[in-house]
């Protein structure tokens, strides 16, 4: 190989990992402002297709799209965390962002030539735009490209202070803006590629014309989502239907005496249309934190509120799997189902970690895989059982730009779902923290794939184990009891009175160790430890530890 085409080599490779840092950089600092750069980054790539891009340039739109908001990083927490509308003060803050996006690339070889496109991506065509007021071509193209692809993007999906408006809507208004605020060769590509067409369509600037156009690329598609795009995935998935028998089994439930809810708990953890739509109805009610499990929805909820959230799901009478839906919902059902299982069963072991926050984690970690077979005729869940779950996700990721965990994570903000839920959903194959929610999920999930005869990779089984406080001993039983595993545990249907640190002293006590044992396990001192179960025994109105363990067992609280 040449000398001058290895080092091009080496700069795109370059590029590539600096993006991915940066990336995640935002992700973990602003995670609301980072939410719509999968879509984002999906779309930009079609319409750089349509445009007839070389390699290079798609390469550059590519970083640039991942890395257009760094500049938010530097950003106050009350920007760049809020939930209601901006202030003018903070507003003009925003506007900012661009020029300390392009300053910091500026500083980062690799990753130079976004600069200016960064700095740019919020320029109009009509040179309205900011922080230059740059107009027409003066505006660099890929900044053009990104600029109608994020507005898309973000006209028709939820903020966290209004409702999207949806796909029909925003591109309508893309194409009423054109010549105005976007440049009209891009939002006619934006056409072609929302679409699915192989090149630029004739562009009419009326809205009519607009919602005609997507009118007509819906028409197309059949029920089965052949040909969707992933937008239009993505909004037509508002809810998860709901196995009939548990659906009713719930309504019954709901009748029963409201002081005894744990029967009812278990009875909606055990669908997942029931447990999305419960956690959904659940964060209408005021609370100091997000409601991220059910037993805390259960609790917040009255029978009436969780009959109402119920009462119009759509049932699927009986799993008959004859169409491509029915296929994927049932082998989501199943696969989660065990996922679920098997992640409980580890969190037994980790004294710190909420075990009803992992379950549903567990629950819905496959959730996106719904969203991309309504949007691609050619994927399916069912892969090859050769290849390894992390070698699947890679596989997504070079197909469609996005994988399937990007994509459920999306969704489940889209249903306003707490932040640590969508994040967990995430990364849930690519977790590998001490004692996380997510490293737990993605345990759980390889445990299954292996019991399925899926590859797994055995290596990274065991580190996990590590990670999640399970030795080669542990995990050989867990693997083992998963298939023998005929229910759950007994659901905390109240509120626990425990603090955390409460909370994993009765666990690591119920293991039979004495106090000089729990304080280093902790950390802490042995007076500390007395103090806690001093604590724990008022709360319970109890005289002893071995009481204390049973009654905190019972309630489902350890």
């Amino acid at each position: 190989m040449p000398d001058d085409l290895a080092e091009q080599n080496d700069d795109l490779g370059a590029a590539e990992w600096v993006g991915q840092a940066l990336e995640a950089a935002l992700r973990a600092r602003a995670p609301g402002v980072y939410a719509s750069t999968p879509m984002v980054r999906q779309l930009a790539a079609k319409v750089g297709q349509i445009l007839a891009l070389d390699a290079g340039s798609a390469a550059l739109l590519d970083t640039a799209v991942r890395v257009r908001d760094v500049g938010m990083i530097a950003l106050p927490d009350p920007v760049v965390l809020a939930t209601t509308p901006l202030s003018p003060a903070d507003w003009e803050l925003v506007n900012h962002h661009p020029v300390i996006g392009a300053e910091l690339l500026k500083q980062l070889p690799a990753v130079a030539a976004a600069a200016e496109i960064v700095r740019a991506h919020h320029e109009r065509w009509d040179g309205g735009g900011y922080p230059d007021g740059r107009r027409g071509e003066a505006i660099p193209l890929l900044s053009r490209v990104i600029a109608t692809c994020d507005a898309f993007v973000a006209i028709a999906t939820d903020r966290p202070h209004r409702r999207g408006l949806g796909a029909e809507a925003a591109l309508a208004q893309v194409l009423q803006e054109s010549e105005s605020q976007f440049d009209p060769r891009i939002a006619e590509a934006l056409v072609a590629a929302l679409g699915q067409g192989t090149g630029p369509r004739r562009l009419a600037s009326s809205r009519n014309t607009g919602a005609a156009a997507v009118e007509r690329r819906s028409s197309s598609h059949n029920t089965q989502g052949s040909g969707h795009d992933l937008m239009q995935a993505i909004a037509e998935l508002d809810v998860v239907p709901a196995f009939a028998p548990a659906h009713e089994r719930v309504l019954e439930l709901t009748a029963r005496d409201p002081r005894a809810r744990d029967d009812l708990v278990a009875a909606i953890e055990g669908d997942i249309g029931l447990t999305i739509a419960v956690l959904r109805r659940a964060q209408s009610i005021p609370s100091r934190q997000p409601i991220a499990n059910v037993p805390d929805a259960v609790t917040a909820l009255t029978s009436a509120e969780i009959e109402l959230a119920l009462r119009t799901l759509p049932r699927a009478a009986f799993p008959w799997r004859t169409s491509q839906l029915e296929v994927r919902l049932h082998r989501f059902r199943v696969h989660a189902q065990a996922v679920a299982r098997a992640a409980d069963r580890i969190a037994r072991g980790s004294v710190l970690i909420e075990r009803d926050d992992v379950l549903v984690a567990a629950l819905l970690h496959d959730l996106g895989k719904l969203v991309l077979g309504r949007a691609f005729s050619d994927y399916t869940s069912a892969n090859d059982k050769t290849i390894a779950p992390e070698e699947r996700l890679r596989q997504e990721q070079l197909a469609w730009g996005i994988d399937h965990a990007g994509v459920g994570a999306l969704l489940l903000r889209k249903w306003g779902l707490p932040e640590q839920l969508a994040a967990a959903v995430a990364t849930h194959h690519t977790a590998d923290a001490d004692h996380d929610v997510s490293t737990i999920v993605r345990l759980a999930d390889m445990i299954v794939h292996h019991a399925q005869s899926d590859t797994v990779h055995q290596s990274h089984m065991l580190r996990l184990a590590g990670r999640c406080g399970l030795s080669a001993i542990a995990l050989r039983d867990v693997m083992f009891e998963l298939p023998q595993a005929g229910g759950s545990r007994r659901r905390r249907a109240e509120p626990s009175p425990f603090s955390t640190r409460e909370t994993a002293v009765l666990r690591i006590l119920a293991q039979g160790k004495v106090y000089k044992a729990i304080a280093q396990e902790l950390g802490v001192s042995s007076s500390t430890i007395r103090s806690h179960l001093h604590n724990v025994y008022g709360k319970l109105d109890v005289d002893n530890r071995a009481q204390a363990v049973l009654r905190a067992t019972e309630m489902g609280w350890i």
